[in-house]
């Protein structure tokens, strides 16, 4: 009798150990591998998550001096910062802000983060 309660003790302590191992084990590895590798691709560690977001419409606005454009769309109208990384295209061919007019279709990139306004990362104009 003894036996097969020292045989269910010692089951129980076996697994309660095995599970106690797996579970240190996992945290020990999800803590060095976020320290030293950036979450996605062409992320910096530390870097806040950015998300890119394709949308298409026509300019309802520019704003030179604030450096926004104003973009309307199937969703509504939204206005998104232009940045000096902001790349202009048309075509295929480069082309800058000044390319840009009120009611051309376009189809911009946008990356959102977390805390910061929305910035457009590129912006491709199109022909009527």
């Amino acid at each position: 009798m003894k036996n097969q309660i020292y045989n269910k003790i010692g089951g129980w302590a076996l697994i309660v150990g095995t599970m106690i191992t797996l579970a240190a084990s996992c945290v020990g590895q999800d803590a060095g591998s976020n320290s030293s590798q950036p979450h996605f691709p062409g992320q910096a560690p530390g870097e806040k998550q950015a998300i890119l977001r394709q949308i298409k419409g026509t300019v309802s606005a520019i704003d030179s001096k604030g450096m926004t454009l104003t973009i309307k769309s199937a969703e509504g109208e939204h206005k998104f910062k232009v940045t000096s990384k902001t790349k202009f295209t048309q075509n295929a061919a480069p082309a800058s802000m000044s390319d840009v007019a009120v009611g051309k279709p376009v189809e911009v990139v946008v990356k959102m983060v977390y805390g910061q306004p929305d910035e457009i990362s590129k912006v491709d104009i199109k022909s009527p």
